[in-house]
C-alpha cells in the first residue's frame, strides 16, 4: 500500500536539464517507452479562446496534455517540469496563448502555448495547493490564485511575484475561483460559501452563506446571474445579494457548471454520478445530454469560448470525452492520453507479453508487451471501484483476482469476460497468491488485518493483525512455506498455514517494499531512508544506499530474474535506480522517465524476463529492456 500524502520535493527546471545532462553522460541504459493504458483520471480542462480544437488536460496524477485537433490525440506537455499532481487550469482572454496550471507546489507558466514552462509561484506560493486560477479579462497579466489554507493570493506580473489578499478570509481554503466579465472576483471558500470581492481582493464580501461550495458559476453575458451549487442549488439575479432555491429535482452532486459564452441562461453541470445535464432556461429546468458517455462520473468540463457548440469533459474511468453539437452527442478522445494511475502489474505465467494492470480504473489487459489494450471491467466489477492489487494464477491464466480497495475481492475464471464478487468485502490493499498452492491466498486491507483463503477465494479467514493495515506479503520461495508481513517498521515471519507469526529482525525504517531474491536475500525499500538488505533471514540488516538520491522514499522494487545482482528501485518522484552489484552501488536509469515521476510497481516479465515493466502513478505503464 502507498503512503498517502507523502511526496519529495521535484526538482527545478535547471536542475532537471543538469541532471538529465549527467545522467545522460554516465548511464547507457536503454530508454524507457510508455506504452498505455490510453485514458486516465482528468481534473481540470480548459479550451484555447480562439481555437477551439485546441484544448489543454490536466490529469489527476499524470501532468498536462495538450490537443490541437480537437481532440483526435493528445500530448503530454511539461513533462519533468510541472507537478504532477494538476488542481485547475487557466488561459487568459486576451493571452491566449498563455497557460496558468495550478499544481500542489504552486503555479505554472507556459507563454508559448505549453512547449515550455516556468514556475510562476513567487516565493509565496512554492508549497501550496492552487486549486483555482483566474486572469482579468482586461489586464490579463493580473492574476488570483485560490490555495488551500491560505486564501486567495493576487499577482500583477504574471506570476513572478504574488500578495495575501485574503484579510476578509482569514486562513481558510479556497476551493474554487471565478472572475466575471467586468473583473469581479468570487470565491468559493471552505465550508462558509462564496464570497465576492469588487476591488481585486482588496477586501471580500459573504453572498452565499450556504456552506461547502461544490461548483459555482457567472453568466458570461450578464454577470448579475450567478448559479450556485452547495448545500443545495441556488441562483441570484442580482449579483449575490438575494438566492432563489433551484428546484429540488436539480442533481445534488452537481461538481462543475460551465455557462454558454454567447447565450445567457445555457449553461451545462457536470455531476458525478448522473452525467451531464443541459438547460437554456436559468437552470429552471435540466435535460440531461450523456448520449455516448460510457461513464457518468464526471471529474471537468469545459467549453469552447469561440464556439460553444464545442464541449470536452473528463471522466472518472473512461477518459476524455468530446462533443460538437451542445452535449447532443459525445465522442471518446484518449489517443495518447495515458494519465492511468498504475497500482499493480501481473502477468500471464504462460505468455510472454500478456500482462495485467490494476489502476484507479480498474482493471486493463495488454498483449504484445502492453498495446493493444483491453478493459476487463465487466459487471459486476465496476471500473469505478477501481483495482489495487491483481493476482494470476499461474496455472491457469484464465484465473485472475482483482483487489479492490472500495468493494472488496473480485474474481474471473474466463479471463475477465465476467465476474464473480467474494465475500471478502474489506478493503484490500494487496493480494498475493503462494507460488506453491495459488488456490490459497493472502490479502492485506486497509484497517481490517491480514485475510487468507484456501480453498481459491470461495471462503475467508482472519490471518492475524486484526485491526491494522498490513503493508504486504512476500513469499520466501529459497525456505517453501516461509510468509513474510509488514506493518509499518516491524517485520513478522510466519508460514503458509498464517496462524503464528513471530517478529523479526527490522530495519530501523517504515517499510514500504519487501523483496526476497531465490537465493533468499531480503530487500527492503522504506519510507525515507532507502533500501536495506539482509542475507540472515532478516536478523540484521545493512543499509545500501551509495549512489541513491538524498529522498529515499522507495516506492517499487525488483530483482533482475537472470541476474540477482542487478536491482532496481523506483525513488518516489525520481524515477528509477538501479545497481549492478547487489546494491554496493546505484545509478540512475530514467531516461524516457520524468524526473518528477513516482513509480509504484516494477516488474519483470516471467516468460520474457529480459523486460522491465513500471507502472506509474498517474502516466500509465513503461518498459525498458535494461539488460542482463
Amino acid at each position: 500500500m502507498i503512503p498517502i500524502g507523502r511526496t519529495c520535493a521535484v526538482v527545478s527546471l535547471a536542475s532537471a536539464l543538469l541532471a538529465g545532462a549527467a545522467f545522460a553522460s554516465t548511464d547507457r541504459a536503454p530508454v524507457w517507452k510508455s506504452i498505455g493504458p490510453e485514458g486516465g483520471i482528468s481534473v481540470a480542462l480548459a479550451v484555447h479562446p480562439t481555437k477551439p480544437g485546441t484544448a489543454f488536460c490536466g490529469a489527476q496524477f499524470g501532468g498536462v496534455y495538450r490537443t490541437t485537433n480537437s481532440g483526435a490525440s493528445w500530448q503530454p506537455v511539461g513533462r519533468g517540469v510541472i507537478d504532477l499532481e494538476v488542481f485547475s487550469l487557466h488561459i487568459p482572454k486576451r493571452l491566449p496563448n498563455t497557460i496558468y496550471v495550478g499544481t500542489a507546489r504552486g503555479v505554472y507558466k507556459s507563454i508559448d502555448g505549453g512547449a515550455a514552462w516556468i514556475q510562476a509561484s513567487g516565493d509565496l506560493l512554492k508549497e501550496r495547493n492552487i486549486w483555482g486560477i483566474a486572469a482579468h479579462p482586461k489586464s490579463p497579466r493580473t492574476v488570483w490564485a485560490a490555495t488551500g489554507g491560505r486564501g486567495v493570493y493576487k499577482s500583477t506580473n504574471g506570476g513572478a511575484s504574488w500578495k495575501w489578499m485574503s484579510n476578509s478570509l482569514s486562513y481558510k481554503s479556497a476551493w474554487s475561483l471565478g472572475i466575471d466579465k467586468n473583473g469581479v472576483l468570487y470565491a468559493g471558500v471552505e465550508d462558509e460559501g462564496l464570497y465576492k470581492s469588487v476591488n481585486g481582493g482588496a477586501s471580500w464580501k459573504l453572498v452565499g452563506n450556504k456552506g461547502f461550495v461544490r461548483a459555482f458559476a457567472v453568466d458570461a453575458v450578464n454577470p448579475l446571474i450567478i448559479y450556485l451549487a452547495a448545500d443545495r442549488n441556488w441562483k441570484s439575479l442580482d449579483g449575490g445579494s438575494t438566492w432563489k432555491a433551484l428546484p429540488t429535482t436539480l442533481p445534488s452532486d452537481i461538481c462543475a457548471i460551465v455557462v454558454d459564452p454567447r447565450a445567457s441562461g445555457t449553461l451545462y453541470l457536470a455531476t458525478q454520478y448522473r452525467g451531464i445535464y443541459k438547460s437554456a432556461d436559468f437552470a429552471e429546468t435540466l435535460t440531461p445530454v450523456n448520449d455516448g458517455l460510457t461513464d457518468i462520473y464526471i471529474n471537468a468540463l469545459a467549453i469552447a469560448p469561440s464556439r460553444p457548440t464545442v464541449l470536452y469533459a473528463g471522466t472518472l474511468s473512461a477518459g476524455l470525452f468530446r462533443s460538437m453539437n451542445g452535449g447532443g452527442a459525445w465522442t471518446a478522445v484518449n489517443k495518447g492520453f495515458r494519465a492511468q494511475d498504475i497500482k499493480d502489474i501481473a502477468f500471464d505465467a504462460k505468455t510472454a507479453g500478456v500482462l495485467y494492470v490494476g489502476t484507479g480504473t480498474g482493471l486493463f489487459k495488454g498483449t504484445g508487451g502492453g498495446p493493444p489494450w483491453r478493459s476487463l471491467n465487466a459487471a459486476p466489477y465496476p471500473a469505478a471501484a477501481g483495482c489495487e492489487s491483481v493476482a494470476v494464477d499461474a496455472r491457469n491464466p484464465a484465473v485472475i483476482y482483482a483487489g479492490s480497495y472500495y468493494q472488496g475481492m473480485f474474481k474471473t475464471t474466463d479471463g475477465g469476460q465476467t465476474w464473480t464478487k467474494l465475500s471478502l468485502t474489506a478493503r484490500i490493499t494487496s493480494v498475493v497468491l503462494d507460488p506453491a498452492d495459488p488456490d490459497r491466498i493472502f490479502a492485506t486491507t486497509f484497517g481490517s488485518g491480514l485475510y487468507r483463503s484456501t480453498n481459491a477465494g470461495r471462503t475467508w479467514a482472519q490471518a492475524g493483525f486484526k485491526d491494522s493495515s498490513p503493508g504486504g506479503v512476500v513469499f520466501d520461495t529459497s525456505r517453501p512455506g516461509t510468509v513474510y508481513v509488514w506493518t509499518g517498521s516491524s517485520l513478522w515471519r510466519g508460514t503458509a498455514t498464517g496462524k503464528t507469526w513471530k517478529k523479526a529482525g527490522a530495519p530501523y525504517a517504515e517499510i514500504y517494499q519487501l523483496t526476497i531474491a531465490p537465493d533468499g536475500t531480503m530487500y527492503a525499500g522504506t519510507g525515507g531512508s532507502g533500501v536495506f538488505k539482509s542475507v540472515n533471514q532478516g536478523k540484521t540488516w545493512t543499509e545500501i544506499n551509495d549512489g541513491l538520491p538524498s529522498c529515499r522514499y522507495i516506492d517499487a522494487f525488483a530483482i533482475h530474474p537472470a541476474n540477482p545482482l542487478h536491482l532496481y528501485a523506483g525513488v518516489s518522484n525520481l524515477g528509477v535506480y538501479r545497481s549492478r552489484d547487489g546494491g554496493s552501488t546505484w545509478s540512475y536509469m530514467g531516461a524516457g522517465l520524468c524526473p518528477d515521476t513516482m513509480i509504484f510497481s516494477l516488474a519483470f516479465d516471467p516468460k520474457d524476463p529480459a523486460t522491465l515493466y513500471a507502472g506509474t502513478n498517474g502516466a500509465g505503464v513503461y518498459k525498458i529492456k535494461p539488460g542482463a
